[in-house]
């Protein structure tokens, strides 16, 4: 599970109602989950305010090569499958997603001991990374969560990406786009709002960016999610 640019842990060195949330709904699947922190070790906290050109850690740089090293260590548990991992992200986590999932992606393991199966990635932001790989296609199926109000990480691209890949030769993305959902519309209990932070996918949204949860949208994303990994881990 990779989390967004608001890290692992909050002020309070709790993890967030949304990350528990899954834990909770993935645990009673009996799915082990490995929670990788990209920011603590390195001296960060809280990205969230800063613009994603000046981000220290960024999707497309360590936190690829953290999801690699997080793959490589579940695959050495002795009660983990290593051939049923499945990677799933939010928001920069889900942007590290796209990355770490590329077909040709620098991250993508070499030494022939096996790769993830599937990702589920909510709200990414697939702007950059679609101009940069106009040819861009994941390596194996991989699921995207967005909302049709997301005016952070807008989701016309990510459809214009799943669109892409579907042309390629294995193209394996497919995508779901909720009426009336935000960013974060999967967290449990987020009063809906206006947040002023700064968004480089949609600089037209200035600061200004929507979130919060979006209970129809958040039951059915769950309902996808867990069929989708269920469909695969089993």
């Amino acid at each position: 599970m990779l989390h967004g640019c608001g890290g692992l842990f909050k002020k309070s060195g709790k993890m967030s109602a949304r990350t528990r949330a899954w834990i909770d709904l993935f645990n009673a699947e009996g799915w082990a989950i490995l929670l990788p922190d990209s920011f603590g070790p390195r001296g960060h906290r809280y990205l969230c305010k800063t613009k994603s050109n000046n981000r220290p850690v960024t999707p497309d740089g360590h936190r690829q090569f953290d999801a690699l090293g997080a793959l490589r260590f579940m695959q050495a548990q002795p009660n983990i499958d290593p051939k049923r991992i499945a990677l799933i992200g939010w928001s920069n986590g889900a942007m590290t997603g796209l990355h770490t999932v590329m077909k040709g992606s620098p991250s993508s393991p070499k030494d022939g001991t096996g790769d993830f199966i599937t990702a589920v990635l909510f709200y990414p932001g697939c702007k950059t990374i679609g101009k940069q790989h106009p040819d861009y296609i994941s390596r194996f199926p991989t699921l995207i969560q967005h909302g049709s109000m997301d005016n952070w990480t807008l989701p016309k691209p990510c459809q214009r990406l799943v669109e892409r890949s579907h042309h390629q030769v294995g193209g394996l993305m497919e995508i779901d786009v909720y009426d009336g959902a935000a960013h974060g519309f999967d967290h449990p209990s987020s009063k809906p709002r206006t947040m002023e932070l700064p968004s480089t996918q949609n600089p037209e949204a200035g600061w200004h960016v929507r979130i919060g949860t979006h209970p129809e949208a958040r039951e059915k994303a769950i309902l996808r999610t867990m069929n989708w990994l269920r469909d695969r881990l089993k």
